[in-house]
């Protein structure tokens, strides 16, 4: 078995029964590489390791540059971990070790001092993160209300704006200020989150001091982020996705505690703990999570990788 870069790998085709039997991942390489190409999170990285074995890929594991804030303020790059698979004829014989330790070896290269992956507590991949050094950092309250079926409103914006990125970064940074984890966004940092998230005007709210990205389907609202400058912004923005729910609005990540109140006051149901977690690695013996970033390490549900 040899471990190459993505870019090295040859037969990259390969790529698609290893991704699909680990997450049900169609991977299409043309879609796959113009998609990286525009995210800002993938540039000066390999894209991934992958192992092979007569030059077809039997495993891989992702990487991307990621930027933090730490609690001094100051903006520190560390490593992400993403589509660790492995080929079902392949497994428990140390492929995705040897991926892993290949990637940590990288973000060392680049002298980065903590690696991160999100993962669920109910994989089996969480125990062996936890065996490779990983420890969960952050779990994600979320808040979750049920409606007698109804006839959703008319969106009150739907048509009448634009996805103004400007306006929503500008209220991003307010809202994040003295605030440590991933914070750190520009419009270009949008722009892909627009393209990997496929939003659309339609699913975004914009208020003066907020703004709501949300998926809509024919039974409820998920909302993907929402962010607010005050209560009582939240609790707008909060009533406009109720309005376009036929039966339920959720929301998986709610890392803001006042967001959280706001929720438990309109009768939702709120579950501070959950199987998703982002988990972290030290990558020097001089790196601390707690003292670099604190107790309060933020990240929404856009910016799960």
């Amino acid at each position: 078995m040899q471990i190459v870069t993505y870019k090295e790998l040859k037969a990259k085709e390969g790529l698609l029964p290893v991704l699909d039997h680990a997450f049900r991942w169609p991977f299409i390489q043309r879609t796959f590489e113009d998609f990286v190409k525009k995210d800002p999170r993938s540039k000066d990285s390999p894209i991934g390791f992958c192992a092979v074995e007569n030059d077809w890929p039997v495993g891989f594991v992702g990487v991307m540059n990621l930027s933090t804030r730490t609690l001094d303020g100051t903006a520190e790059r560390v490593g992400g971990i993403f589509g660790v698979a492995t080929l079902p004829s392949h497994a428990r014989k140390g492929v995705s070790t040897a991926l892993m330790n290949r990637a940590h070896q990288h973000f060392e290269e680049k002298v980065f001092r903590f690696s991160f992956l999100t993962t669920s507590q109910t994989y089996v991949a969480h125990a062996f993160y936890e065996k490779l050094g990983y420890t969960d950092v952050t779990q994600y309250p979320s808040a979750y209300k049920t409606f007698a079926r109804k006839k959703p409103e008319p969106s009150r914006t739907a048509g009448k704006q634009k996805m103004d990125f400007d306006r929503m970064l500008a209220i991003y940074n307010e809202y994040v200020k003295g605030r440590t984890g991933f914070v750190i966004r520009d419009v270009d940092h949008l722009k892909m989150l627009k393209k990997r998230e496929h939003i659309t005007a339609r699913q975004c709210t914009i208020d003066e001091k907020g703004y709501a990205v949300f998926k809509k389907d024919n039974e409820g609202v998920w909302v993907k982020e929402l962010i607010a400058l005050d209560v009582n912004t939240m609790k707008t923005l909060v009533s406009r996705m109720e309005e376009q729910a036929r039966d339920v609005v959720y929301d998986r990540t709610v890392l803001d505690d006042a967001l959280l109140r706001v929720y438990e006051g309109r009768g939702y149901m709120i579950h501070r703990k959950s199987h998703a977690v982002l988990m972290a690695k030290p990558l020097s013996a001089n790196a601390s999570f707690k003292q670099t970033y604190g107790d309060r390490f933020y990240m929404a549900a856009l910016d799960w990788f």
